[in-house]
């Protein structure tokens, strides 16, 4: 009954978090001002944290669980969470970066030069472009077919696509042009794999399956590529984006923003390098500085780790039970 109610609760205080607090406001006037001079750092200003977020940090603090393996698992995924509200009190200033990588981590040597390999590789033919109200039909259909009670919706946002579960919303960036393979490869990460945990975990016992374990969204992001590779339709385009996101964490711990994007652009079309180094700065104020948002080098990490799991014999079935981690497979059995 103690962790009933302390999944529960840990459940509620996820619901006051949010997740849109390291998304710059002046992201529009800031791009301009880099496409102008390649030698700028910008200066991002952010929403300022909500005051549901105190309420939810003393909840936190007051939380107890047992030595049972969920038990654990729960201890595990507040500390999580409180150093998830430490980044975000922390948004635009000086520690942001130090309680990113609690939460992160950072990619490894051997995970850049990992990157640095999959940079060299060609990209392929173009596909043909879909138009928007073809890229919304695709997806609420698909929702229909799965008779998932989901919406698809447009908004600006760095990301091209991005589910809220909370919300049971699909989000689009409304201005970005989706090819034809653009959408098959997002419906089988989007649907395929985040709604499709999510929609599982919610079946389960405790709501941790639905809104993740500790650590699950490095097995999140990785399975979700995973699945794009299976069905033929992890481009060199998107390996190679991945690559990027794992260059850009690396090289924005140790170098401003302009030495992360000019640095990009060997690489990547400006577009393309002005994103990447985007995501990997977002929550810094004065870019001039070292540091990062650092949860972007998972998504290579993830997928490599998740083509290992399957490759060595692990049963991929059992990643679909909830929003889990490859690390809490052998615990199944003493949770369900």
């Amino acid at each position: 009954m103690l962790l009933k109610k302390v999944d529960r609760d840990v459940s509620r205080v996820i619901g006051k978090i949010g997740n849109s607090y390291f998304n710059p406001l002046n992201t529009h006037e800031e791009k301009k001002k880099v496409f102008k001079d390649n030698t700028y750092n910008p200066k991002f200003k952010y929403t300022p944290p909500k005051k549901t977020l105190e309420s939810a940090e003393k909840m936190l603090n007051e939380l107890k669980t047992d030595n049972t393996v969920y038990g654990q698992l729960l201890r595990r995924k507040i500390k999580e969470l409180q150093n998830t509200l430490g980044m975000i009190k922390n948004t635009g200033k000086k520690n942001f970066t130090n309680y990113s990588l609690k939460v992160y981590g950072r990619p490894s040597q051997e995970l850049v030069r990992t990157a640095k390999k999959i940079l060299k590789i060609d990209e392929e033919e173009v596909w043909k472009k879909y138009s928007k109200l073809s890229v919304h039909k695709k997806f609420t259909d698909t929702f229909m077919l799965n008779k998932y009670d989901w919406e698809v919706k447009e908004k600006n946002m760095v990301a091209g696509a991005a589910v809220n579960s909370k919300k049971r919303t699909l989000f689009l960036n409304k201005e970005k042009d989706f090819s034809e393979r653009d959408v098959k490869r997002l419906i089988i990460h989007e649907i395929g794999t985040h709604v499709a945990r999510y929609e599982n975990g919610k079946k389960q016992k405790y709501a941790m399956f639905s809104f993740g374990f500790p650590n699950y969204l490095e097995t999140e992001e990785g399975f979700a590529a995973y699945n794009e590779y299976k069905c033929g339709l992890l481009s060199p385009k998107i390996l190679k984006t991945y690559a990027g996101r794992v260059l850009a964490n690396d090289l924005s711990l140790k170098n401003s923003f302009c030495a992360v994007y000019n640095s990009l652009l060997e690489y990547f079309p400006k577009n393309d390098a002005w994103t990447l180094t985007l995501r990997a700065k977002r929550g810094l104020s004065d870019t001039s500085k070292p540091g990062a948002f650092t949860k972007d080098h998972i998504y290579l990490k993830g997928f490599l780790n998740v083509k290992k799991y399957a490759e060595r014999g692990g049963d991929i079935k059992k990643l679909y039970i909830g929003k889990i981690g490859i690390e809490h497979v052998p615990l199944l059995k003493y949770i369900i």
